[in-house]
């Protein structure tokens, strides 16, 4: 029987800079929801990419004296090299330089265009090299008497070309009906009524190509003229799902920041009603990060190195911080001392003392045989099975603090519990003695299923913690989709020895 399948996409990141700390946060929410979907049995498809086609590239490799295609090859080992040390788990890294790639554009160019889908104008306008995009006057703010863009404080280039233009305004209506067909298409629903709202207002057609830049991708019918942006950037996402692949596509899931929203929701679901293709069954929106409450830009200098950070701290420390305390499409202010406290609140603290105090106790028992024919306490038993019901649900709607919360509000009652039936005292009389064979494994199997939950955002510290109640092969069972079969498994959990500390509390 063939495995349902699941594709999830981070935002296409630009080369011309080292992913910083906000990039590294919408890979992790990619990486979690993708890892969640593998254990639970799915097959899965994660990518992530550089967009190599821009301005931005040319003018950076200009600034390094370099080759751009020695540029661009540098960057995207950098890219992947952030990645992989953060152990973001894409199966695919796609380059928009590619031949392949090159191929599908320049196909569904031709595509749009025998459906007159793009035609010709000269026109002169404002673009923000950075924003990659152009910009009306109204888009501007004032700094130091010049127009400038809001984000980037630079600015932009006064352009006049003869450029194609894509007709989004032929796909007004129906795109407003694919929205009402599909009421979940963007996450928040906020976001989404941003959304609806613009489209309804008015549609403005949209440059795809450049005539003095050379080099893009040609335009199959137009070979003096490149594609510009949202072909050659968005398209990425079907390239990848060409030949063997194509059953993942259209995509489960893009995970996109609220500055992008706007192409992904209006822009590319048109580009694909042009060409045939199926449109993506959802996007996930995160809000901004700020530092000192600025935005966090590589042009104003003020970003954060995920990977130094980790270093100083722990990725379990970043994870935690950055799915725990704010709901993904909020804006928030980044908080180093927050994000520590966080950490020795609920995994120094929290989780580590409750397996610290099960396995003291536990051995004091000598069971030979681990807990044979033990039962969980019918109270922690419905108290855990509204948790792991209501887990499920939040981790399917993508709401991962939701997750999170309920994870941790789980292990404080269940650290309650244990201060409450004080199993070390019961333990020095006889006739209380099953009783406190009871809530010790009570306490192992409770941090045993939570600890499976947990494994999608911590799973070489969830690999170890297994280790503690020796419980075998754990990592392998849940990489090969067994999460299922684990949860409903029965374990004595034979504990020989007090386990290395794993959680370290970090000073502020």
């Amino acid at each position: 029987m063939m495995k349902k399948t699941f594709f999830v996409t981070t935002p296409i990141y630009y080369t011309n800079g080292i992913p910083h700390i906000w990039h590294s946060y919408s890979s992790l929410i990619a990486d979690i929801l993708f890892k969640y979907k593998k254990i639970s049995g799915f097959d899965v498809k994660f990518c992530t990419w550089v967009d190599e086609n821009s301005q931005k590239a040319v003018q950076k490799a200009e600034e390094e004296n370099m080759p751009v295609w020695e540029y661009l090859d540098m960057m995207a080992e950098k890219h992947k090299k952030v990645w992989d040390w953060l152990g973001i788990s894409y199966t695919d890294f796609i380059r928009t330089t590619e031949p392949r790639h090159h191929e599908l554009v320049r196909k569904v160019l031709q595509k749009s265009f025998d459906n007159w889908d793009i035609y010709e104008w000269v026109y002169e306008w404002l673009y923000c090299v950075w924003c990659e995009a152009f910009k009306k006057d109204e888009d501007l703010i004032e700094k130091d008497w010049k127009k400038v863009c809001p984000d980037h404080l630079k600015e932009p280039d006064k352009i006049k070309e003869k450029n194609y233009f894509f007709k989004l305004s032929k796909y007004q209506d129906k795109i407003l009906e694919f929205y009402e067909k599909n009421p979940d298409f963007v996450t928040p629903k906020e976001r989404f009524n941003e959304v609806i709202a613009f489209v309804k207002r008015w549609l403005e057609d949209f440059s795809i190509s450049r005539e003095t830049n050379k080099f893009w991708i040609k335009l199959p019918f137009d070979e003096s003229q490149v594609t510009y942006v949202w072909y050659d950037a968005l398209f990425n996402y079907v390239t990848v799902c060409q030949n063997w692949d194509e059953r993942f596509w259209p995509a489960d899931l893009h995970v996109v920041w609220k500055d992008i929203i706007r192409f992904h929701a209006i822009y590319w679901p048109a580009m694909l009603m042009s060409v045939g293709y199926e449109l993506p069954k959802q996007i996930l929106t995160t809000g901004f990060f700020t530092i000192d409450w600025q935005k966090i830009s590589k042009s104003l200098g003020n970003v954060i190195d995920p990977v130094e950070f980790c270093e100083k701290y722990s990725k379990d420390l970043l994870v935690l911080y950055l799915l725990s305390n704010f709901n993904i499409w909020q804006d928030w202010d980044f908080d180093q001392a927050n994000a520590v406290l966080t950490y020795n609140a609920k995994l120094a603290n929290n989780l580590w003392n409750l397996l610290n105090r099960a396995t003291v106790l536990t051995m004091k028992l000598e069971l030979q045989n681990g807990f044979e024919n033990e039962k969980m306490d019918e109270n922690i038993l419905k108290n855990f099975e509204e948790y792991d019901k209501n887990f499920k649900i939040f981790f399917e709607k993508y709401e991962l603090k939701a997750v999170l919360d309920s994870t941790f509000k789980f292990l404080d009652d269940l650290n309650l519990f244990v201060t409450e039936t004080e199993p070390w005292k019961l333990m020095k009389q006889e006739e209380n003695l099953e009783k406190a064979k009871n809530i010790l494994y009570t306490i192992c199997e409770s941090l045993r299923q939570v600890w499976l939950n947990l494994y999608p955002f911590f799973p070489e510290k969830m690999s170890k913690l297994f280790e503690t109640l020796w419980l075998q092969n754990y990592s392998l069972y849940l990489e090969n989709g067994k999460l299922a079969e684990l949860k409903a498994k029965k374990e004595n959990f034979i504990i020989k020895e007090k386990p290395e500390i794993l959680f370290e509390k970090f000073e502020i």
